[in-house]
C-alpha cells in the first residue's frame, strides 16, 4: 500500500512540473540529423555463443555498467530486492534458469565487459518488465507495408527536477545499436537493442515480417513470471521467444502463429507486420495462452490500412494520464495512407506526446527492401513525462 501510495505522490509530482501545452501533429522532422543515428554491429551466429558479443561488449562495457546500476537502484528501492537475492544466490549457476545459447552469450559478454554475469543477467530481464512504447504497422497507397515504433524507457527510474529528464532514460541513449544478424555471412534480420541485451524489442527479417513489442500492464505480470521461471522453470522469456522467431519463422504466418501460442513468463503485446496489404496484427498476450488475442489490421478502427497500439489493450480506453494512443490515431487519420512512409511516419512518432521523455529511439522500416533506419529521440520542453 505505501508503495501504491509513493507511486501515486510521484506521478502527482512530475506531471505538476511540466507546464501545459497543446498537442499537434508535426511536419518536416524528417530526416532528423545526422548525429541521431545509431553504430551498428555484426552478431556472428556461426561464431561460439561466447564468441559473438566480444566486440560490443568491450565497446559499449562502461555504458552497461551505468544502465545497470540505476536498474538495480531501483530494484531495490522499489521492493524487488528479491529478484537480486535470488540471482546473486545463483551465481555461476544460472544455466539452471538460462537455456543454451543464451548463458554462454551472457558468459561471452561477461568477460568482454568485466561484469558479473548475474548481473547481466538481471540487466537483460529488466527490459521483460519497463518498456512503455507506441508501434504503428501501416500500408501505403499501394500496399507497400511499413512498421515504425517508439521504445520508451525509464519510467519512474530517476526524475531529474532539474533538468525535467527520466535518468535512465538519458543513460540508455548512448548504448542503443542497430544488430545485423547474420549466417554464413548473410543478413538473417536486423534489431535495435540496448547493448548487453540479447534479446529482441524490435526487429526485421527482410522480405518476411517485421516485429516489435511493447509492454502490457497486468496483475499477474512479469515479477511472478520470473520469480516462478526461477523457481519452477515455467513459461518463456519474452526477449528469448521473439529472438528465435526472427531466427527461425520463415513467413508472418508462422511468426504469428509462434507468438500466439507459447506461454511466457510475461505478458506483452507483439505487433507484427507482413509484406502483404493486410498483414498485420497486435497479439495481446497473457502469460499463459489462454486469452490470447489477435487484432488484424483489418479489423482496426482505422479502415484497415494501418494498426496501432501503445501499452493498453485495444478494447479498452487507455489510462487518462498516459494517453498516448488517441493523439497517435490523431496525426495518422492527418498523414493519411497517401502519405505513409518513413517522413509521415516518423512525424506521428515525433509529435508530442507520442514523443515524449521516455522516448529513446524511433525505429522504421520496411520489409520488402529489408531497411531499418533508427534514431536517437529527444522531447524539447514542454513536453510530457511519459
Amino acid at each position: 500500500m505505501l508503495s501504491l501510495l509513493v507511486f501515486g505522490l510521484t506521478l502527482s509530482l512530475i506531471a505538476g512540473q511540466i507546464p501545459p501545452y497543446n498537442d499537434s501533429c508535426v511536419q518536416g522532422q524528417y530526416p532528423p540529423p545526422k548525429d541521431r543515428r545509431v553504430p551498428n554491429y555484426v552478431i556472428n551466429l556461426d561464431l561460439p555463443p561466447e564468441q559473438r558479443w566480444l566486440q560490443l561488449g568491450a565497446d559499449k562495457h562502461r555504458e552497461i555498467g551505468a544502465i545497470l546500476l540505476e536498474m538495480k537502484k531501483f530494484l531495490m528501492e522499489w521492493g524487488s530486492g528479491e529478484i537480486i537475492s535470488i540471482v546473486d544466490l545463483l551465481g555461476d549457476n544460472l544455466d539452471q534458469v538460462l537455456p543454451s545459447p543464451y548463458k554462454e552469450e551472457l558468459t561471452g559478454m561477461a568477460n568482454a565487459s568485466g561484469i558479473m554475469i548475474g548481473e547481466l543477467f538481471i540487466y537483460n530481464i529488466f527490459y521483460e518488465l519497463f518498456t512503455v512504447c507506441t508501434s504503428i504497422v501501416s500500408q501505403d497507397a499501394k500496399g507497400n507495408m511499413y512498421h515504425a515504433r517508439n521504445l520508451d524507457f525509464g519510467l519512474f527510474l530517476g526524475w531529474d527536477v532539474k533538468n525535467r529528464t527520466w535518468q535512465l532514460t538519458d543513460i540508455l541513449r548512448p548504448a542503443i545499436v542497430t544488430l545485423d544478424w547474420q549466417r554464413g555471412g548473410k543478413t538473417l534480420f536486423k534489431s535495435v537493442n540496448y547493448a548487453g541485451y540479447i534479446g529482441v524489442l524490435t526487429a526485421i527479417k527482410p522480405g518476411m515480417f517485421t516485429f516489435s513489442m511493447d509492454e502490457r500492464f497486468n496483475a499477474d505480470g512479469g515479477y511472478m513470471g520470473i520469480l516462478e521461471y526461477i523457481r519452477d522453470k515455467k513459461g518463456y522469456w519474452m526477449s528469448f521467444l521473439s529472438r528465435e522467431t526472427m531466427e527461425s519463422a520463415g513467413s508472418y504466418q508462422e511468426a504469428r502463429d509462434k507468438l500466439a501460442n507459447t506461454q511466457l513468463i510475461a505478458p506483452a503485446y507483439f505487433i507484427l507486420g507482413g509484406t502483404k496489404p493486410g498483414e498485420g496484427c497486435v497479439i495481446t498476450r497473457n502469460r499463459h495462452v489462454n486469452g490470447t488475442d489477435v487484432w488484424p489490421m483489418t479489423d482496426s478502427t482505422a479502415g484497415g490500412w494501418y494498426v496501432l497500439e501503445t501499452n493498453y489493450d485495444h478494447w479498452k480506453a487507455p489510462l487518462f494520464l498516459d494517453d498516448r494512443r488517441g493523439p497517435a490515431n490523431k496525426c495518422m487519420k492527418a498523414m493519411g495512407v497517401q502519405n505513409t512512409g518513413f517522413a509521415g511516419l516518423f512525424n506521428v512518432l515525433s509529435s508530442k506526446p507520442v514523443l515524449n521523455k521516455l522516448t529513446t529511439y524511433t525505429a522504421l522500416m520496411q520489409v520488402d527492401s529489408g531497411t531499418l533506419e533508427t534514431y536517437l529521440q529527444y522531447c524539447p520542453d514542454p513536453c510530457e513525462p511519459w
